[in-house]
């Protein structure tokens, strides 16, 4: 099976991945990290007392794994999973029944020794159009994947 080559550019879009935010979804997201008993993610009582708000909130680590999930589709599990890296910053709650849509655009491309770092500015969306996060994300494109100069 021969290699897929990938080319990447600055100002390439990468595709973006959209996820309806439930209290299910956040329900199964906390109970696999191993939390278990009320928390501000799960239960609405335990939120309005520790956040003074409204409704549960989803946790920052479950926006942070749909970043790397899109990162992960764009760049190839073979690329992300050796090199990949995720820093985003949380601006505003995301609550269940939220639609959130992560995008994401190369920034830029820079030479290291066993390929090229390609760099991408990560946004955050709800359906409001309220920036709920932003953060770059980055993966080393090994030269065997670049289209090869002639």
């Amino acid at each position: 099976m021969g290699r897929v080559v990938r080319s990447y550019a600055a100002g390439d879009e990468i595709t973006p991945l959209v996820k309806e935010m439930t209290q299910e979804a956040i329900n199964l997201f906390e109970g696999s990290a191993g939390n278990t008993g009320p928390s501000q993610f799960t239960d609405v009582h335990t939120a309005r007392e520790t956040l003074g708000t409204e409704g549960t909130v989803a946790s920052g680590r479950m926006s942070l794994t749909f970043a790397i999930e899109m990162l992960r589709r764009h760049f190839g599990a073979d690329v992300f999973n050796h090199t990949g890296v995720v820093d985003l910053r949380f601006l505003r709650p995301v609550r269940p029944g939220d639609t959130i849509t992560f995008t994401g655009k190369v920034t830029g491309i820079t030479r290291e020794a066993n390929g090229n770092r390609v760099s991408v500015e990560i946004e955050v969306k709800n359906q409001k159009g309220d920036t709920t996060g932003v953060g770059q994300g980055s993966a080393v494109v090994p030269n065997a994947f670049l289209p090869q100069e002639e």
